[in-house]
Parts: structure tokens; C-alpha cells; sequence
């Protein structure tokens, strides 16, 4: 089944305004103007620009909201349970092997996935892995699990 443009730029913009209405209950910082509750909305608002921007694009190209695909794509199936239990192994294995280890693990297992060379994968898994960690950890002060490195 594939859906229109405009269809899945609609959920994007409700899942966007239910982000925007969740971390309203987030607690603010003593007056300050950011908070936890700063870098969802944010997102939020560029989920629903984006969402805004499909549905036009949905409603130019002239589809009809739903059509039926006649063959089932197991590689996508596949692709999605990889994806997850790639989440499912951060979310287990991050405080044992550490941030650095479990992040380029995940990264290099998912561009291998996507069919990127090996070297490519090695490459960008490296240094996507050190700049969420300096960006999270040592600009944004957010504590990342150490794991192996805790020598």
C-alpha cells in the first residue's frame, strides 16, 4: 500500500502538535528560556514545517490518498526490524560497551544495510559517532553511558 504525500505530511504535522502539547508539561527551568522542553518543540516545529511542505506536495501531484502496491517488498520488512533491533541493542548494550562503541556499532551495521562501502561506512560511522558525543556530552553537558572506557 503506498499513501500520498499529503496523507503522511498530515500525520507528521499531528504528531508534531502532539510533541508540542506533551513537553508543554515539562517542567521549565526556573525562569529561564531553555529547558527540556526547548529542543522537542524545536524539532517539533521543523516536523511540522516539513509535514506542511508534503502536504502540498501531495495535494500538487494529484494521487489518489491510498493506492494498493501489488507486491509485498521483504527487504523493507527486514529493513525495519533491523532498524528496531538496532535500537533494541543501544538500549540494552549502551551501558555496558559505552556510548562510542554502541553508536558506531549501530551506525556502521545500518550503512552497511543501506549498501554504503565498507570503508564509507567505517568513515562516517567514526566521525558521526565522535560529533553526537562532543556536540551531547560536551557541549549540551548530556551524560553519555562511558561502558569499557570508565579505565
Amino acid at each position: 500500500m503506498r499513501f500520498n504525500d499529503a496523507v503522511i505530511g498530515a500525520a507528521v504535522v499531528v504528531f508534531g502538535l502532539a510533541v508540542i502539547f506533551h513537553v508543554r508539561t515539562y517542567p521549565d527551568m526556573g525562569g529561564r528560556m531553555m529547558g527540556p522542553a526547548l529542543f522537542p518543540t524545536v524539532l517539533a516545529l521543523l516536523m511540522i514545517v516539513a509535514g506542511l511542505v508534503q502536504i502540498r506536495a501531495g495535494i500538487k501531484s494529484k494521487e489518489p490518498p491510498v493506492r494498493r502496491l501489488p507486491e509485498f517488498t521483504l527487504s523493507g520488512a527486514v529493513k525495519f526490524l533491523l532498524a528496531a533491533g538496532c535500537v533494541v541493542f543501544y538500549i540494552y548494550a549502551s551501558d555496558y560497551l559505552g556510548f562510542l562503541i554502541t553508536s558506531f556499532a549501530v551506525m556502521f551495521v545500518l550503512m552497511l544495510a543501506l549498501r554504503a562501502r565498507p570503508l564509507l561506512a567505517v568513515l562516517v560511522a567514526a566521525g558521526a559517532t565522535v560529533c553526537v558525543y562532543l556536540v551531547f556530552n560536551k557541549m549540551l553537558l548530556v551524560p553519555l553511558p562511558i561502558g569499557l572506557f570508565s579505565f
